[in-house]
């Protein structure tokens, strides 16, 4: 594998690959992370509904899982089997992901998109990369 295609939001994620800029994608992985649907009141635990910190514990629990997809791609490299990659995610969840992951694969950062595509079709992802990544 020499390329790779992130594809998340909060709650789940793929991790797509091509051997070159040209082949098709393939998924390789889909990371799923349930508390990432729950609503507020069901993360907070202490009864108290989290008041004066709205959105603190959704916000954790994405950052909890965009660190552990990193974590995922940062094992890839190690491997040797990842060359260049891709980010694709909303907005707020790209910039946790950005932040979250390791230096060497920020240097092999090679796109970013932010929209929330993890639902859509593989051909529906490839359209919005490169014609030739």
């Amino acid at each position: 594998m020499s390329i790779c295609v992130l594809v998340a939001d909060s709650s789940k994620a793929k991790i797509l690959v091509a051997e070159s800029g040209q082949d098709p994608l393939v998924e390789q992985q889909l990371l799923d992370h349930p508390k990432g649907r729950l609503r507020e009141q069901d993360l907070v635990t202490d009864g108290s509904g989290g008041e004066g910190y709205e959105g603190d514990a959704r916000q954790h629990e994405a950052a909890s899982f965009a660190s552990e997809i990193c974590s995922e791609l940062d094992r890839l490299r190690r491997t040797g089997d990842l060359h260049r990659i891709y980010l694709m995610a909303p907005p707020k969840f790209l910039g946790l992901l950005r932040s979250a992951l390791s230096q060497q694969c920020n240097e092999l950062l090679a796109g970013e998109i932010n929209k929330d595509l993890v639902n859509h079709t593989i051909d529906d992802i490839r359209s919005h990369l490169p014609k030739r990544m």
